[in-house]
């Protein structure tokens, strides 16, 4: 407590005099401890402890300080002698209310004290308990309480739940210890509808003397509502990138991974594990294709990943890349506008192999076409030879130029001419025959086939061409053979086919045999093997074609047309069963027609 002076001068109404002034006036003695305070200066440092004055040695005005325990105070002061206490001089400090410094702080204080009244925020002066001191709202309406109800109460007990009981957990989370607690909560429109929900952000802040709070609560309505729609948004561009049926993926401008959807993933399963935000296409790249993930030959891969890696910095028109596992994906890659890529990859394996049938199809179909050239350049003589020997044979017997027609030599023409003409008719019927089985108008007129009796049938027809070629015909179908049930007409011309062929492709000395065998699973194999001349693998498919032809005049006398074992391949897959060959050069061949199960009939 500051003792009271005893000045040499014995008028002490003096003091009262400076006891009224506003301006902070102080006695201090030499050794620096004020002896006196008029009630400005007490105001302006406070009451309590003594006061100590640091003092510049001669100086008639400086910046001072003025401490109060712990306290320390700066000031422009004015010093001048002030007489005696007790035979010591005294010293009177004013101090200068008017100053630059002064006038700045004060300026300060007036602004902050505006900004602070049109901030948009609600602040709370509290007590440790939450007792409101003080509150400055330029809306209280917003919270859904009257602004009366702010004065002398807490504010956990005022605001309504669920922010009271927030605010009040912040409030016992600053009393253990933390420096800023906060808290966000909405609260209900006016008309208590969610439509109109308003919401808040609290933050509580203690105040530097310890016993007080600083609460402010902010309206951030507009803020949440727009942080929900960006979500939304953000949310709706997620499940519409899971939704591409394509893999999608998001590099930023340092080439780092942003995003992807579970198609890419998939699309490039041996790498999923590093395909992760933050993750360089790079690394990526290269640890897939160290894994093994590209079908690219190891001496090639240094030149692969360079090559890979800068058509991605400079993405160009879509390519196609093959994977390890055999599928073709094709990559399209285009730049954003803040340097980043983003890519699409779309499994083309289907397309590929649809391309790759296409061709094939293509292919096939101009052999075919050249094969059809061909054959049409074969039939065309195989027709005209006959024809030409029927018109002049004709034109021969009909102008007589070998005398009257009583001649002999007449009837040796004459059945030349009909030899031709029946070779021309078997061959436009075999074409016929083949030509309805392709367009499925054949029809199968069924009855009980008798396979030892068509045999039979059969060698009685070839045992002539057989014979003028020294080749032995063998039947060896036993007797117990069960019946076929088919047509008649086309089993018979299917093994007249298959006899006719070996026979013509025997040398003297050869053997055809016909045999008939039931297998176990019920199915009856009725074939045809000879001792002939054989054809190799390769010649297999183009013997089956329905234009080819394998062996030319130079290994058979007698060509023919070259539909023989296509029509009889057509005729028995025609009853639902099955066409079987196996031949060999200089060997022979066996022909197989397997009847199924289901037109084997029991025997009679």
């Amino acid at each position: 407590m500051t003792h009271r002076l005893q000045l040499d001068d014995p008028d002490p109404g003096g003091l009262g005099l400076l006891e009224g002034l506003a301006t902070p006036l102080l006695l201090v003695d030499p050794a620096g401890a004020a002896v006196w305070l008029n009630g400005a200066a007490r105001e302006l440092i406070g009451g309590g402890d003594p006061v100590s004055v640091a003092l510049p040695a001669g100086a008639e005005q400086a910046r001072v300080t003025l401490r109060r325990g712990a306290a320390a105070l700066e000031v422009d002061a004015r010093i001048s002698p002030a007489g005696t206490a007790g035979g010591a001089p005294l010293v009177l400090v004013e101090a200068l209310p008017d100053t630059p410094a002064r006038q700045e702080v004060l300026r300060l204080t007036e602004q902050l004290v505006a900004l602070s009244y049109a901030y948009p925020d609600m602040r709370f002066e509290l007590t440790r308990d939450g007792a409101i001191l003080d509150f400055a709202a330029a809306s209280p309406a917003e919270l859904n309480v009257p602004a009366e109800r702010f004065l002398n109460s807490r504010v956990q007990d005022v605001l309504p739940e669920p922010a009271g009981g927030l605010v009040a957990a912040a409030l016992d989370r600053l009393n253990q210890g933390e420096e800023v607690a906060g808290v966000d909560f909405a609260l209900p429109g006016p008309d208590g509808s969610l439509a109109g929900e308003r919401c808040f952000e609290a933050r509580l802040v203690a105040l530097m003397d310890g016993a007080r709070v600083l609460c402010s609560v902010r309206n951030v309505t507009g803020k949440a509502r727009a942080e929900r729609q960006a979500l939304r948004a953000h949310e709706l561009l997620v499940d519409a990138i899971e939704s591409i049926a394509d893999g999608f993926v998001l590099y930023d401008a340092d080439d780092r991974l942003v995003l992807c959807n579970a198609k890419y993933r998939e699309l490039y399963a041996l790498s999923e594990d590093l395909i992760r935000p933050g993750t360089s296409f790079e690394t990526i790249l290269v640890e897939g294709a160290r894994r093994g993930q590209y079908a690219v030959p190891p001496d090639e891969l240094d030149a692969w990943l360079a090559g890979r890696i800068a058509r991605h910095r400079a993405p160009g028109p879509p390519f196609q890349q093959r994977m390890a596992d055999g599928r073709w994906l094709r990559v399209e890659e285009r730049r954003t506008r803040d340097g980043g890529t983003v890519g699409l990859r779309s499994d083309v394996s289907d397309l590929k192999q649809q391309e790759a049938d296409l061709c094939a199809a293509r292919d096939e179909a101009e052999r075919a076409n050249r094969r059809k050239s061909d054959y049409v350049h074969h039939l065309s003589h195989e027709l005209r030879t006959p024809l030409n020997a029927v018109m002049g044979f004709a034109q021969l017997i009909g102008d007589e130029l070998m005398g009257p027609l009583g001649n002999p030599r007449y009837r040796d023409h004459a059945r030349q001419i009909a030899s031709a003409g029946e070779y021309m008719l078997d061959m436009i019927t075999r074409l016929l025959d083949l030509a309805k089985i392709e367009a499925g108008r054949m029809e199968l007129h069924e009855e009980p086939c008798d396979l030892g009796l068509i045999t039979d049938m059969t060698f009685a027809m070839m045992q002539a061409p057989a014979g003028a070629r020294g080749v032995a015909l063998v039947c060896a179908v036993p007797e117990d053979t069960p019946p076929v049930r088919g047509d008649l007409s086309m089993v018979r011309q299917m093994l007249t086919n298959l006899v006719g062929n070996a026979v013509k492709f025997s040398k003297k000395g050869g053997r055809v045999a016909v045999r008939a065998e039931r297998l176990r699973d019920g199915v009856l194999v009725l074939s045809v093997a000879d001792t002939g001349i054989g054809m190799s693998a390769g010649q297999l498919p183009r013997a089956l074609d329905a234009f080819g032809q394998v062996h030319e005049r130079a290994v058979s006398a007698e060509r023919g047309s070259g539909l023989g074992l296509p029509l009889t391949r057509a005729l028995i897959e025609l009853h639902g069963g099955r066409f079987e060959i196996d031949s060999a050069p200089g060997v022979g061949t066996t022909v197989r027609l397997v009847f199924p199960a289901g037109r084997v009939l029991p025997p009679p």
